[in-house]
């Protein structure tokens, strides 16, 4: 009787046992569930982090440009900008919109390349990141060294040939970094605010689009040659000292085939425009040649080392050349009479006279002050 209950005992131990583990093993199910559904509900604590990160670089690096800014200007400065804007011409064309791009590209190439890097740098090995500072470093130097400082502007930072569109690149080129950083600020917060998991392509996507739609707007600003001879020569007819001269040709081309018999002594030009002109207080015609070049320096060279006895192809007849240099241009300016006559030592003054009104003229329409020559040393005007 004594087995029977014990082994009764055993089995309802046994069911209560079952039962216990059974309510345990439920109330652990149930609470494996709730976690799963928080934890779909909640992304991971790491999700906004890349949204976070972007934000933080950017004010991270506002002190870093300021130094590197004040480094560019005493380190570099103006000899800098002026070797970065005589080799942007120089492989350009000096074209506006080339000019424009390259503008364009010192702003906005360093700061789309920064952007990049810190998107992707986790994924990046060790010499990856090693070649993508010693990438970005130098284009940012440059880009810079054309940021206007306290008590300047970029009008005093650009010059030269071709600096009309640098400047508008540059300009338009800051307002899409500005753009594209105000994008990353708002769309970053969002995204943390709202525990919105990012890709990391989202910030170059974001920046790169914000700087190629104002290259656009700069490009629908800018002229789309440096200079052609209805802006260099515009008036038909001009008086000076009661004396009229009257253009009957001009023209312009890429380069300066055709100048001089040896063109290896204009090397490195990149336009030329070249007009004749008459003139009623005698027979004298002008003939004018204007070589546009990457720099000023550059022109210099080149009209230092013209040989003494050079002559203008195309030019018959006996004539008087002078070769001058105005800014980025090398002047050379052929004076004789229209029969071609040979030049008697009387007549010099007068027709020299008149390739000056030319060469003043033109010289003036390049710096917008238009100042006639004054007559001295027998040079002068064939009726006073």
């Amino acid at each position: 009787m004594r087995s029977t209950n014990r082994s009764g005992d055993l089995i309802v131990d046994a069911q209560a046992r079952a039962e216990r583990e059974r309510v345990e093993q439920g109330r652990a199910n149930a609470a494996v569930e709730r976690d799963r559904d928080d934890t779909a509900a909640r992304p991971p604590a790491d999700a906004a982090r890349p949204a976070r990160r972007a934000g933080h670089w950017l004010v991270g690096l506002f002190p870093l440009g300021f130094i590197g800014h004040l480094v560019a200007q005493v380190v570099l400065g103006d000899e800098g900008r002026a070797w970065i804007q005589e080799r942007a011409c120089a492989t350009s064309g000096c074209t506006g919109p080339a000019m424009a791009v390259a503008g364009w590209l010192l702003i906005a190439l360093p700061f789309l390349l920064v952007v990049t890097y810190v998107a992707f740098w986790s994924r990046l090995n060790r010499p990856a990141r090693i070649a993508g500072i010693g990438l970005a470093v130098p284009l940012a130097v440059a880009g810079l060294l054309f940021v206007p400082g306290r008590g300047s502007s970029l009008d005093e930072l650009v010059d030269g040939p071709g600096s009309d569109a640098l400047a508008t690149g540059i300009t338009w080129a800051g307002v899409g970094v500005g753009a594209g950083v105000v994008a990353l600020l708002v769309v970053s917060l969002l995204a943390a605010k709202r525990s919105v998991v990012l890709p990391e392509v989202w910030s170059s996507l974001t920046t790169i689009g914000a700087c190629v739609a104002m290259l656009g707007v700069a490009l629908g600003r800018v002229d789309p040659v440096p200079v052609t001879a209805a802006q260099a020569l515009p008036e038909r007819t001009f008086t000076v000292a009661g004396d009229t001269l009257t253009r009957t040709a001009a023209r312009d081309q890429p380069g300066c085939a055709g100048v001089l018999p040896d063109e290896g002594l204009l090397d490195g030009c990149l336009r030329t425009v070249e007009g004749t002109w008459t003139t009623d207080d005698s027979d004298a015609v002008v003939h004018l040649v204007a070589v546009f070049f990457p720099s000023e320096s550059m022109a210099r060279e080149r009209r230092d080392a013209l040989p003494d006895d050079v002559a203008q192809t195309g030019v018959t007849g006996d004539v008087l050349t002078v070769e001058s240099v105005s800014g980025s241009w090398v002047l050379f300016s052929s004076v004789g009479h229209a029969d071609g006559r040979k030049i008697a030592e009387a007549d010099r003054g007068w027709l020299l006279w008149s390739s000056g009104q030319v060469a003043y003229r033109f010289i003036g329409h390049q710096v917008g002050l238009l100042v006639a020559p004054s007559p001295k040393n027998g040079i002068g005007p064939r009726t006073p």
